[in-house]
């Protein structure tokens, strides 16, 4: 038979395992977010980098859906600067309310 502090030690951590879950999924969540941030910096850099040397958008969209195909490509020439955004879901979990997605924005010098 159970003693009472036995129960209440029970009852303790049925009432904080939700909460303990929880923070762990955020924590997860945010892990992977600054993961695919730091993924889509480098593929953003390195697709401006070649839209700044003259490549077609079509061959750098092509390459970067290879390189990631749940990103979302937009360019844009301003003055010098050739800008690269790339932008995607952070998918579903506790933080999907707060940080639905993730942009980058990569600029490079243009080569032309």
């Amino acid at each position: 038979m159970l003693s009472r502090s036995e129960g209440s030690v029970t009852a303790e951590l049925a009432m904080v395992l939700p909460a303990i879950i929880l923070v762990l999924g955020v924590c997860l969540q945010a892990v992977g977010a600054l993961g695919i941030q730091l993924t889509n910096s480098a593929l953003a850099r390195q697709a401006a980098r070649e839209l700044s040397r003259g490549v077609d958008v079509s061959v750098v969209a092509s390459s970067l859906s290879q390189a990631n195909s749940h990103a979302s490509l937009r360019h844009s020439t301003e003055g010098d600067l050739v800008c690269v955004s790339l932008s995607q879901s952070t998918g579903v979990g506790p933080l999907s309310w707060l940080l639905a997605e993730v942009q980058v924005r990569e600029c490079v010098i243009n080569a032309q």
